[in-house]
């Protein structure tokens, strides 16, 4: 073979390898480039949940709702309040803590003045507040032991922590028996949602 004839097949032997170089490296640049956008992509959906998921937290508002200030022993009065409002979406109700407030006086609060000490030891946004109206001996205890002349009644009391604003929400009086107060609440539920949300 002469030299001419060796310098061409060198040339060409070159030639050949640089372009599969090339072919390779624009193979592996599009494969990058590919996976780089699947990860951004995953990573932009993974983004969008997340920002989702912190949205939803922060939009639940936590209430609490304290126990009946002149009437310890009636239960059933929260648990009826504690329904409505959990029927609306983004609010939650935060179960009563005990423990976090140890110390503190819960019992007997119907005004904002007297919810700062309560404040400073839960997280919430808003405080509800009630009490009976009529003239039910003040701490009663059991409904059977209520004479069968009492007059009944209620009002409940929302506080936004945030702002300190505090409006009586719904309330009724003149009723004959204590049930007629857990019918009137679940009757004007959706009004005790809507001061909730307006109260700012």
């Amino acid at each position: 073979m002469n030299n001419s004839l060796k310098i061409f097949t060198l040339i060409f032997i070159f030639m050949i390898s640089c372009n599969s170089k090339n072919e390779l490296h624009q193979v592996t640049v599009d494969t990058n480039t590919k996976n780089n956008e699947a990860v951004f992509n995953k990573t932009k959906v993974n983004i969008s949940e997340n920002d989702s998921i912190e949205n939803e937290v922060k939009s639940n508002k936590k209430i609490i709702v304290l126990q009946c200030s002149n009437g310890y022993g009636q239960n059933d009065f929260n648990r009826t309040i504690e329904s409505e409002i959990s029927k609306k979406e983004g609010f939650t109700i935060v179960p009563f803590p005990n423990r976090k407030l140890l110390g503190v006086t819960f019992q007997g609060v119907f005004d904002k003045k007297y919810c700062i000490p309560i404040i400073e030891k839960i997280d919430v946004d808003y405080i509800i507040m009630t009490r009976f109206l009529g003239n039910l001996r003040e701490g009663i205890e059991i409904i059977e032991e209520a004479e069968e002349d009492v007059i009944w009644g209620y009002e409940i009391k929302i506080l936004n922590i945030k702002s300190m604003n505090q409006k009586i929400s719904i309330s009724k009086d003149n009723l004959e028996e204590y049930q007629d107060i857990t019918t009137d609440i679940e009757r004007k539920g959706k009004n005790l949602l809507n001061d909730i949300e307006n109260l700012k």
